[in-house]
């Protein structure tokens, strides 16, 4: 029988039984010239990639969280009133700058943006970029219509890239001139792991704010892209929103001797003194040199700007007084949890998109503020200051116990694999913290997923997941630290 005549008769037994289909995108399947076609069948997501074969998915319920954390417990004022000396200053500025050196020689990431070389090897760049492609061609990603990637889509972003013909590779030195997502692939495209989880976009590895310094090491044969160094990660990032700079100019961006720290979860910067012309909003940690301030009312900054050619030019802006801190925050508890608190509730975002923050970004941006300066996963950013190793034999009793004798309020984190959350004290003898976290994936007898979807940043106990025997967040905690 002939293949396109049998996917025929298929789809007309789907509609008999009020199947709905829902077409997306007219791509067609390579080499039979039928449109990709998505069925849905109850719970289930059936998508036909050749005209024989089906591949079924069960969908996942998305549970919205109830909030069980009392109410007094949502406050930064309750955890500190139970710290001994919550103004003790943690680490000086000295003790940080020591603190930095030793994270930057873990080697996890962190870039010498300052002592960066003029030049590096075209092959260290082919190496990473055939590494990335090779690593997401092997997963199963599916594009945002829920269509499967073909090889040549890949092939299709590797010919935009482009490197010189010699063996060595000029870095040009900029500063971004809006907010950036770091990708990456050079595309604004997303790409998910499956329909049910659409707000994670595989390709964004972060995002960076205004005024944040960068290296420049290749572009698109467009130009429309660069593949760049940021303090804490490599990646993509439109060229129309970088000004390029010399790097005496650079150097004093990225080494700025007064700055500007914002320490709200966002704060507005307008271009004149009276506040009425906005130009963008920059998160919790970002810095800009300081200019003057006007008592009580507001902060002048310097912000980068680009020209017609797009190099760097510098314009005043002016930032709400109490929105950030003229030098970097003294690293005490009250400032750590002030500053966590701050976000208390804000959205989450995947590798921090739309402007928003995960996880890992959260905390980041909490210590930014005092000057120390973190890797970018949660991964990297357990094995900085003192790691403690928790043993995945222990019950909850131990592990808990193990916490709250040895972690710090405000300046430990609490990693399990994929996700990093900061402790804030112990109540009733559990450890509480504060995280910025997507859900909680869970299964029932039968192997159903169920996520308990959260998207913000909540207080809670480690004990979410419980329902399902060893899903509970303190059931796979494996480790915490203490930076210091």
């Amino acid at each position: 029988m002939n293949k396109k005549i049998f996917v025929i008769l298929i789809l007309t037994l789907f509609c008999f039984v009020n199947v709905s289909f829902a077409k997306s995108k007219n791509v067609k399947i390579k080499e039979t010239g039928i449109d990709y076609i998505t069925v849905k069948i109850s719970k289930k997501r059936a998508v036909i990639k050749n005209p024989v074969s089906l591949i079924y998915r069960k969908t996942s319920d998305k549970v919205v969280f109830e909030d069980n954390t009392p109410k007094q417990l949502k406050t930064e004022g309750y955890w500190i009133s139970k710290l001994a000396e919550p103004d003790k200053i943690i680490l000086d500025k000295k003790q940080i700058a020591q603190l930095n050196k030793d994270i930057f020689n873990l080697h996890l990431g962190i870039s010498n943006m300052k002592g960066y070389p003029n030049f590096i090897s075209k092959e260290r760049l082919e190496k990473t970029f055939n590494q990335t492609s090779s690593f997401i061609s092997k997963k199963n990603y599916l594009n945002e219509y829920g269509e499967h990637l073909f090889p040549d889509f890949f092939v299709t972003l590797d010919e935009k890239i482009n490197l010189p013909e010699n063996d060595m590779v000029e870095v040009r030195f900029a500063v971004t001139t809006k907010y950036n997502e770091v990708r990456l692939l050079p595309t604004s495209q997303k790409i998910i792991s499956s329909l049910n989880s659409k707000d994670i976009d595989r390709l964004q590895e972060e995002s960076i704010d205004l005024g944040t310094p960068v290296l420049v090491l290749c572009q698109t044969k467009d130009k429309s892209w660069c593949y760049v160094a940021t303090p804490t990660e490599e990646g993509w990032i439109q060229t129309e929103k970088l000004a390029f700079t010399d790097r005496k100019t650079f150097n004093k961006w990225a080494e700025m001797k007064k700055p500007v720290v914002i320490t709200e979860d966002k704060a507005d910067i307008f271009t004149d003194k009276e506040r009425t012309k906005f130009l963008e909003y920059a998160r919790m940690g970002a810095k800009f040199p300081y200019v003057g301030k006007k008592g009580t009312k507001y902060i002048c900054v310097n912000i980068p700007s680009s020209d017609s050619e797009g190099n760097l030019v510098i314009q005043k802006g002016y930032i709400n007084f109490k929105e950030a801190n003229i030098g970097y925050v003294p690293y005490t508890q009250r400032n750590a949890l002030n500053l966590a608190f701050n976000h208390l509730h804000s959205p989450y975002g995947w590798g921090g998109a739309n402007g928003e923050q995960d996880c890992s970004g959260y905390l980041g941006q909490i210590f930014n503020c005092f000057g120390i300066l973190l890797p970018e996963t949660s991964v990297q950013k357990i094995k900085c200051g003192q790691v403690f190793k928790l043993n995945k034999k222990d019950d909850d009793t131990v592990k808990n116990n193990s916490i709250i004798e040895n972690a710090v309020a405000g300046i430990s984190f609490i990693y399990l694999s994929g996700h990093i959350m900061l402790y804030i004290g112990q109540e009733d003898n559990k450890p509480y913290v504060i995280q910025c976290i997507w859900g909680v994936t869970s299964y029932t007898e039968k192997n159903e997923k169920t996520v308990n979807y959260i998207n913000k940043t909540i207080v809670s106990d480690l004990e979410i997941g419980s329902e399902v025997a060893g899903n509970s967040l303190i059931d796979r905690v494996s480790k915490f630290n203490v930076i210091k």
